[in-house]
């Protein structure tokens, strides 16, 4: 089982390590956007709120990073994995392979072995929200900072700008 701990610390070292400017905020438990506009209200944080989701594509998991609110076509993300199935991971496996609860994926400082996928729209957003890990922080980074750390992951990374409806 994946430490949330360890990749919370990794994931951080990866922004200071890509000389991202980011902050980072502590606040209650989040784990639905709903939490999320509140722990917003109580800390101050703003920016475009991402979308990080895991999925299943046959055995193997991918991780598609975009903004809030898009909606994924699921058949399209089928056909350009070329597989039979599609699904998003379950709570347990989150939790068992990234060491994350649902509403806490977050975009890289995963194990290798995963591929991402990344709407370029997050580059182009002033700050970029997500989680790190845990339930009780968010990261405000500058969107263009994020292609830095996304180019110099180990990590299988590819633009794709068609998985939206």
């Amino acid at each position: 089982m994946v430490d949330p701990n360890e990749q919370y610390k990794k994931l951080i070292k990866l922004l200071d390590d890509n000389q991202v400017e980011y902050k980072l905020f502590e606040h209650r438990v989040a784990l639905t956007y709903e939490d999320l506009t509140q722990a917003q209200k109580e800390t101050g944080f703003f920016g475009t709120e991402g979308k990080c989701m895991v999925l299943k594509a046959g055995d193997d998991f991918v991780v598609y990073v975009t903004l809030q609110g898009k909606r994924v076509d699921m058949n399209v993300v089928k056909e350009s994995l070329n597989a039979s199935k599609i699904k998003l991971a379950t709570p347990e496996e989150l939790k068992e392979y990234f060491g994350a609860e649902p509403g806490c994926a977050y975009p890289f400082g995963f194990d290798k072995q995963y591929r991402i996928f990344v709407d370029p729209k997050i580059y182009e957003q002033d700050w970029f929200l997500f989680s790190p890990v845990l339930p009780t922080r968010t990261v405000q980074a500058r969107g263009s900072d994020l292609r830095k750390v996304f180019s110099g992951l180990d990590n299988q990374v590819e633009e794709v700008s068609n998985w939206n409806q």
